[in-house]
């Protein structure tokens, strides 16, 4: 089969094209899965980088996540799936032409949309999903602050912030990017390398912060999130993109009664409730672009440049 993989550690150019054996069923519960598109998460970035401690452990070592596509075969425990149902989701190792994946981690894909629209959407609003509704539990008509309103994953919490009237306010770093962020639902839109994020947060509620902010990126925002909380309010965070370690105050954490929340995403409880409202027209996957398999290292410089809005995917030969 094709696929798109490293033998080492390094920069995009690390990653190859070609020829690799297809992999094969290894538990009862898993499909194979025929896929037909996948998309870029930075967790992609940091195995092929061998950082934030996603160093690969074998290789030929094949990136990736998300993947939409046709059922192959399933294992012996699969009820759900069976040779040529059109699934999406969540596998391992879907910079390739076959991937396996957990029955658990699946779910039908409703027949409007498209491979490449499908495969944008399992990893980023599964994170979105669980961290605002499940964990943060957002409520109607709060105020959010969404940080980095052009990433996936701030693509797709907009989404899930609009759907439950919240007023959002989110970041980005380009006037472009901020009024595509509006589309989605955004109400306000910061461009943080202009001005300071967390003092037009402040302007914006009346000098209160606000209830819930979703971070994503770590170290450089942490101070400036932290600020825009108001008395009570809540801080989500999935990740920890450009660094992990940050000061904490702890007489401000317990003087205004914050909280804070650490998650990651959990297809396998959220995404069937994601797709219902992705059958409804309440969420859609955003796709910034769309290219070749092949251009795999292409589409990893893109996606270190941050030039880009909502999800690169790859397709399929």
């Amino acid at each position: 089969m094709k696929a798109a993989y490293i033998t080492e550690t390094g920069d995009p150019d690390t990653l190859t094209y070609g020829e690799l054996p297809e992999p094969t069923i290894a538990a009862p519960t898993e499909v194979l899965v025929r896929v037909r598109a996948t998309s870029l998460n930075r967790r992609d970035v940091f195995a092929r980088e061998g950082s934030h401690g996603t160093r690969p452990t074998r290789f030929p070592y094949v990136p990736g996540l998300d993947l939409a596509g046709e059922v192959l075969a399933v294992g012996p425990a699969v009820s759900r799936f069976k040779s040529g149902d059109r699934v999406m989701g969540e596998g391992s190792a879907t910079y390739a032409e076959v991937a396996r994946a957990r029955e658990d981690s699946l779910v039908a894909m409703p027949a409007s949309l498209s491979y490449e629209e499908a495969a944008a959407i399992p990893t980023v609003f599964s994170a979105a999903y669980h961290m605002l509704i499940c964990r943060a539990h957002l409520g109607l008509g709060e105020t959010m602050l969404v940080m980095a309103g052009g990433s996936g994953v701030g693509s797709a919490a907009i989404q899930i912030g609009k759907a439950m009237s919240a007023r959002i306010i989110t970041t980005a770093s380009s006037q472009e990017k901020l009024e595509r962020a509006k589309a989605l639902g955004a109400h306000v839109g910061v461009n943080y390398k202009e001005e300071d994020f967390a003092a037009r947060v402040r302007e914006e509620t009346g000098g209160e912060g606000v209830d819930l902010v979703f971070e994503h990126i770590g170290t450089p925002v942490w101070d400036g999130c932290f600020a825009s909380l108001k008395r009570g309010g809540r801080l989500v965070t999935c990740g920890v993109t450009a660094g992990h370690l940050v000061t904490l105050h702890l007489g401000q954490l317990w003087t205004r009664d914050l909280t804070l929340i650490g998650t990651a995403q959990r297809p396998a409880e959220d995404l069937a409730a994601i797709v219902r409202r992705v059958e409804q027209g309440v969420f859609h996957g955003v796709v910034d672009s769309v290219l070749p398999l092949e251009a795999a290292a292409e589409a990893h410089r893109r996606l270190e440049t941050s030039d880009f809005f909502g999800k690169i995917v790859l397709a399929m030969p």
